[in-house]
Order: C-alpha cells, then sequence, then structure tokens
C-alpha cells in the first residue's frame, strides 16, 4: 500500500488558523486513495519564504522521502512561497522517487511540472506583496510614533484606537523607575542592591506586571540586576520608539532612538525620566558595568558539576589572582555570610579540577568519540544535487573525445560524485537520530577544547562531582577525600540495551 507524509506550515499561529483541519483535509484525501499515512509534520510561525532546512517540520518531511511515495499538504502555499524553495522540494522528491501532491486536487499525482511552477511563481508574487504592505504601513505607523504591537516597555499602557494606539505612563510601574533612578544616581546604590529591595518589597518585574495588568496568571518571576539594568537604561524611558542598531540584536543596551525626516526622536508618548536624569542614569551604570564589551575567558570547567553535599547546590568559582598566582575557590553560596544555610564549603579551584580532569582522562580518554546525529533531511537536499551534477556530466561526456583529457577529467568527477551519491543514499535512510563516529578519541577532544567546551564534554559523560565541607579544625590544605566524583558514562552507551550496557559498564570498571 502506498505511503505518505502529511505537511502543514503556518506563518504565524492563531485560534482560527488552527492546522488541525487542513491535516484532516490531507488525511481524507490519502484514504480515499487507498494510501497510509505514515508521519505528519508541521511549522508554525514559519514563512513560506523559509529555506527548506531551516523549517524543523520540513526536515522531518525530508528525513521521511526515502520511505513514502507521496507528501500531501493542504495547499501548495504550505510547501513554499518561493519557486527557488519548491523547486529544491521538487528536486528532493525526485531523487527518491516520491511525489508531491495537495489536498485540494490543484497538484495530483498527474499534474505537470509546468502548472506547478506557474502556481508557485504567484504565491511568491504573493507573498512579496503581503511583505511589501506590511512593510509600509510599518513605516507609515512608525513616523507618527503609533505603537507598533507587542508588550509596551516597562512603565507605560496602550492606550487609542487601532491604527493610532500611543503610549500612556503606568504611574506605578513608572514611579519606581524613578524611585530607582533617583537611588542610583543620588545614592549611588548598587544596581544588584535594588533589585533585591524590590524583590523584598514584593514589587513584579516587567514580565509579571504585565501579566498582572492583563489578568492573567502570575509566573513568580523576580527582578535580576540584568532586568533593572534594561529598564533604566533603554532610551524607551524618555518616551521615544527604539529600534535594534543595525546589525545587531534587539537590546536595551543596543537600541537606538527611530528618528523622523529631521532627525530628531519620535516620541510614541510622554517621558518617564528627563533628559539629565537619563543621561545620569546611564553613565552610572556605564561606570558600575565592568568588563561590558570586553572579552570573557568563559565559564569554570565545573560549573553545575561540582554540587555541594549539604545542599545539593552548584558550587561557583571565585577568580582570585594575587601577583600572578591563581588562588581561586569553588564556593557554596548557601554557606557564605549572615544568610548561609549551613557550614562554609570552599575548596581550592585547581587542585579540584586537576583531580577531576585525571579521573576524567583515565576511565574515559581512550574511547572513540561520538557525536548525535539528527536526521534533518540534509542529505536528502544534497542527494538532489549530486544526482542532478551527475546527470548533467554525463549528458556532457557523451560529446567528449573517449581519449581525451576532458574525458578523463569528466570520468574522474563522475567516480566521485557516485561514491558520494551512494553516502548519501546510505544517510538518506535513516529517519530516526543516531550516534555516529566523531573521529579521534574523547583525550584529544579535551586537549583541543577551552574551559567551557571542557565542560560540555564532561556533561556528555555524566559528571557529578559533590564536594563535602572541611572538618573543623583540620589543617587548611587540599583534601582529596572531601571529593566524590561519580560518571553516569557516556551518552552514547547509556541508550543501550542491557546486554551491551554491562559489556560498557565492565570496560570503564576495568579502566579504574
Amino acid at each position: 500500500m502506498p505511503t505518505v507524509v502529511i505537511y502543514d506550515r503556518l506563518s504565524r499561529l492563531f485560534a482560527d488558523e488552527a492546522p488541525d483541519h487542513r491535516i484532516a483535509e490531507c488525511r481524507r484525501y490519502a484514504e480515499q486513495r487507498g494510501w497510509t499515512v505514515v508521519h505528519v509534520a508541521t511549522d508554525h510561525n514559519i514563512s513560506g519564504a523559509t529555506r527548506l532546512e531551516d523549517r524543523s517540520g520540513m526536515r522531518e518531511v525530508l528525513a521521511w522521502l526515502p520511505r513514502a511515495d507521496f507528501v500531501i499538504a493542504a495547499k501548495l502555499d504550505r510547501y513554499a512561497r518561493s519557486v527557488l524553495e519548491f523547486q529544491r522540494l521538487l528536486k528532493a522528491a525526485e531523487a527518491t522517487s516520491t511525489t508531491v501532491v495537495t489536498a485540494d486536487g490543484v497538484l495530483a499525482p498527474e499534474t505537470s511540472r509546468l502548472i506547478v511552477n506557474v502556481l508557485a511563481s504567484f504565491a511568491e508574487y504573493e507573498r512579496d506583496m503581503i511583505k511589501a504592505r506590511i512593510t509600509a504601513s510599518k513605516e507609515h505607523h512608525r513616523s507618527k510614533g503609533n505603537h507598533l504591537g507587542g508588550l509596551p516597555p516597562y512603565g507605560y499602557t496602550v492606550v487609542g484606537p487601532v491604527n493610532a494606539k500611543r503610549w500612556e505612563v503606568d504611574e506605578s510601574a513608572a514611579a519606581i523607575i524613578r524611585e530607582c533612578a533617583r537611588r542610583l544616581v543620588h545614592d549611588g546604590e548598587p544596581i544588584a542592591s535594588l533589585a533585591r529591595d524590590l524583590n523584598k518589597r514584593g514589587i513584579l518585574p516587567p514580565a509579571d506586571h504585565a501579566r498582572e495588568r492583563a489578568g492573567r496568571k502570575l509566573r513568580g518571576t523576580r527582578w535580576h540586576t540584568t532586568t533593572l539594568r534594561d529598564v533604566l537604561y533603554t532610551p524607551a524611558v524618555r518616551g521615544w520608539l527604539v529600534q535594534a542598531t543595525p546589525g545587531t540584536k534587539r537590546g536595551a543596551l543596543t537600541n537606538q532612538p527611530v528618528l523622523d525626516a529631521d532627525g530628531s526622536p519620535v516620541s510614541a508618548g510622554p517621558a518617564i525620566l528627563d533628559a539629565d536624569t537619563h543621561a545620569a542614569v546611564r553613565a552610572a551604570l556605564d561606570e558600575k558595568a565592568k568588563g561590558r564589551g570586553t572579552d570573557r575567558s568563559g565559564k569554570s570547567v565545573l560549573l553545575h558539576i561540582a554540587r555541594c553535599s549539604e545542599c545539593d547546590g552548584p558550587l561557583y568559582k571565585q577568580r582570585r589572582n594575587v601577583k600572578g598566582v591563581d588562588y581561586s575557590p569553588y564556593v557554596c553560596r548557601n554557606g557564605v555570610g549572615k544568610r548561609g544555610i549551613h557550614r562554609p564549603n570552599v575548596i581550592t579551584a585547581h587542585y579540584l579540577e586537576a583531580l577531576v580532569t585525571e579521573d576524567y582522562l583515565r576511565r574515559f580518554g581512550g574511547f572513540a568519540r561520538m557525536r548525535w546525529a539528527e536526521p534533518d533531511g540534509s542529505a536528502v537536499l544534497q542527494l538532489a544535487e549530486v544526482t542532478t551534477s551527475i546527470e548533467r556530466l554525463a549528458g556532457n561526456l557523451s560529446a567528449l573525445d573517449p581519449n581525451g583529457a576532458a574525458a578523463r577529467v569528466a570520468i574522474g568527477q563522475l567516480t566521485a560524485l557516485e561514491k558520494r551519491q551512494a553516502e548519501l543514499q546510505a544517510e538518506a535512510q535513516h529517519a530516526v537520530g543516531r550516534w555516529v563516529d566523531a573521529g579521534g578519541t574523547v583525550a584529544e577532544e579535551w586537549a583541543k577544547r577551552d574551559d567551557e567546551g571542557r565542560r560540555a564534554l564532561l556533561a556528555d559523560l555524566g559528571t557529578r562531582v559533590v564536594i563535602r565541607p572541611a572538618t573543623p579544625g583540620a589543617p587548611k590544605r587540599f583534601d582529596p577525600s572531601r571529593v566524590t566524583v561519580n560518571f553516569d558514562g557516556p551518552a552514547w552507551l547509556r541508550g543501550l540495551d542491557p546486554a551491551e550496557a554491562e559489556v560498557a559498564a565492565l570496560h570503564v570498571d576495568l579502566a579504574d
């Protein structure tokens, strides 16, 4: 019985556009034709112009192509609104002898390729028109200082008719902004102290404040230093519309005001902070932002791997370097200061890291390194391209002198392409993820990586390091007996069947 994969895509997911009815149409079409549905793949909030390999649902479809006779969508534009991307899908399907159809009957198994490309061209034209209309609408509303959608900045609410929304000051939130600005600038309070005080007083942070205002359930979020910094730093507190600086991600530190034709900021509502106060706030935040814009050395090797025996909390590395000598320790925060809930738990970092590294490499250094290969459909796309190249090259070969140099070069290229084609055909047969050889050993990979990369290797092997507090009165030197190191073993061994796992465990024990 022929097999079929159902695909559905939505540019935006609204309640009245749920994919269920389109998938049901595809199922009915398949049932009428006597086809068996083997997989259903969906993409939500994905544009029709997005590349095939950049859509999670479409990658599932591509991975299933070698095992399916047909692929079906409700309409042609569900596949793509780009002629190029739709042609890539057709070539991939052709390389695996799969037929692309639609449930509305426009694309039936008998439909000619000419009709397919004409319809795809119209879909692309429609997408371009929609994009142009949306862009023009945004530019119009931006120039007038209208709210463009989404949540307003903290300190504001949105008022006004649909096509002329503006910001209005939310007095309860604006009072918090003004208070924090005053304490930061005039009292010199650290921003971390301000965030702690807001949490202690039960002041809701921006996300939960917006939820409470909308009558929605709170998530229990808290103020963090970065949250408060962003609220105070953004030019939006001047009542200005903001946009990301070209070439950067949107964020409070990179946003800049939207300017009108005269180069002045476009106002969307009243200012919460005046020009002098906001300038002083930004200067204070910049002065306190140690290291902002500088290169970081990376996180510690045992972050979230070293745990406290008393509270099972993570130990954090405090970097201390005195006259070129590294005295950095790992410290459990729950054992420090007045708020500590257990006795201090501190251990010298470089001795602990050396102990864990030695144990790790002794057990697993000789293991062949593996990586998880997720079926993303890329092999099917490459197979289509290689098959097209082979056909083109074979056609050109017939016009060449069999004894000439050009023919010998072409034959060599054909041989290499056919070898690659065979590799891709084998790769395309995998519809589920699997572990594959990544080349080299664990020890070789360890030597190449920095601290953050080595921490990832430790996590891959299920490493857990438990540190016990020092015995009162004991000499102040590194005591290995305080440390217990456990390994679950490589992730690629944990999924083995019981018999194979027992052999793998024996191998690890022997390495001990």
